[in-house]
């Protein structure tokens, strides 16, 4: 048995940070195969790798009752100066299996040849997750962590070997599987755990799980559309109001602009009348000195 007892974890950095679990407490049984369901497909990751012991919890705590598998494939843990021989030798001391038999059983399914008694940095990543899945399966543990892409890809590369010790470990094993295909999950897991809200929801039969997953994943769905209509309805609320106010200073300009033009005009006409009138008072005034200088001269 795993039991969760109180167990937070976040995720994530700055304004991106989350709760993924919160105060979460379940029990796990070690001997079923169950398939981890979540939205998010780094949540399935980190909470195998809780398990495992590669992450710590922020509170809470995880307490192990077996015999718990590192994460088939996992790369870290092992040193690239060794040999590959030495590190699975050294493995397989570390969990108590037997060194011969193990060094010997990884040898023949991984097809290494004479890349076995190489370091182990020397190894193309392929060949490396490969061996680490291997490795991971040749030991004997009461439950085995992995993602669903270990048995799915171990069936496309059609490795007999990986394939019969896989199914050999379901028969006396436990697998907690993180699961990315529904369809493989109800085909070969028999419990579902879905991570939603914070909570890690355990179901006896994955026809449950899946149900309670496809709600959950439906009304996350839900909320990000109402959340995108909602930004979509105020972005295009912004250019219809900035139309608007548009529209409003342009009548305002329009209307201040007549004001400037009634003033402008007015100026204009008073340049007009005033020379005309000006002109006629000179003229007058010079009629009138043209009779006086007539009359002194009389």
């Amino acid at each position: 048995m795993i039991v969760l007892d109180g167990v937070t974890k976040t995720t994530g950095e700055g304004a991106k940070q989350r709760a993924m679990l919160t105060a979460a407490r379940v029990s796990l049984p070690t001997n079923r195969r169950i398939a981890v369901l979540a939205r998010r497909p780094g949540d399935k990751k980190t909470f195998i790798d809780l398990l495992a012991g590669l992450e710590l919890p922020d509170s809470g705590r995880i307490v192990r009752n077996a015999r718990v598998s590192f994460p088939a494939g996992h790369l870290g843990g092992f040193t690239t100066q060794l040999s590959v021989r030495l590190n699975v030798a050294y493995a397989a001391r570390l969990y108590g299996a037997d060194v011969d038999s193990v060094v010997d059983f990884v040898a023949r399914v991984s097809r290494l040849g004479a890349a076995y008694d190489k370091p182990y940095g020397d190894l193309p990543k392929a060949a490396k997750r490969d061996f680490s899945q291997i490795l991971a399966f040749s030991i004997p543990f009461d439950v085995y962590l992995l993602s669903d892409e270990v048995v799915r890809g171990a069936e496309k590369r059609s490795k007999n070997e990986i394939r019969a010790l896989i199914e050999a470990r379901a028969k006396t094993s436990g697998m907690i599987i993180a699961v990315a295909d529904l369809t493989f999950a109800r085909e070969f897991c028999e419990m579902g755990l879905v991570l939603s809200d914070g909570r890690a929801h355990l179901f006896k039969s994955m026809e449950q799980a899946v149900a309670f997953y496809e709600n959950a994943v439906g009304s996350a769905k839900e909320k990000r559309k109402r959340r995108r209509a909602k930004k979509s309805a105020v972005a295009l609320a912004a250019p219809i109001e900035e139309k608007a106010e548009g529209r409003k200073t342009k009548k305002r300009n329009r209307q201040s602009g007549g004001a400037i033009d009634q003033k402008r005009e007015g100026r204009k006409a008073r340049k007009r009348e005033e020379p005309t009138e000006g002109k006629k008072e000179r003229r007058k005034q010079k009629r009138e000195r043209k009779r006086a200088n007539k009359t002194s001269d009389d």
